[in-house]
């Protein structure tokens, strides 16, 4: 029995540009397991609020009804959603207007890594799967404040 593949005809330039840009998969995550993820505001007015991530499922947006609400009008009702799963955590884009960003590019739905920057209308987050050390600290359902 022959145990190696076989080999495919190379791909036309047409063909390979209509490959989805991917990211490497990084390696599985502690914080998958159990252990809770952070989203850190880097830019605006709650600069340094971090924002304990826990649940299998994390809803951001304008709405009242999200986990982490945002006060700003470029941010949609529904902006976005932060997936806990088994290998991770992925951010999917919930159809907003102005788009998600991760690292400059925009993403509808992209694997995050530590320390990932994501934008969210005028909104900066810095994503983190260790505690960031800040002093101010919220849950998703409660906005702490100095």
């Amino acid at each position: 029995m022959n145990d190696t593949l076989p080999a495919l005809p190379p791909l036309s330039p047409d063909a390979v540009s209509e490959i989805p840009r991917m990211r490497p998969e990084p390696a599985p995550l502690a914080s998958a397991v159990g252990e809770p993820a952070w989203l850190v505001v880097s830019r605006g007015p709650d600069k340094g609020l971090a924002f304990m991530i826990s649940s299998a499922v994390t809803t951001i947006g304008r709405h009242r009804d999200c986990d982490i609400v945002l006060d700003d009008m470029t941010v949609s009702r529904t902006h976005a959603e932060l997936h806990r799963q088994e290998r991770g955590f992925v951010l999917v884009d919930g159809g907003s207007l102005n788009g998600t960003f991760v690292n400059r590019r925009p993403e509808e739905r992209v694997r995050l890594a530590d320390g990932d920057q994501i934008w969210l209308g005028k909104v900066r987050f810095t994503f983190h799967t260790n505690s960031p050390g800040v002093a101010r600290t919220a849950g998703p359902e409660h906005a702490v404040r100095e």
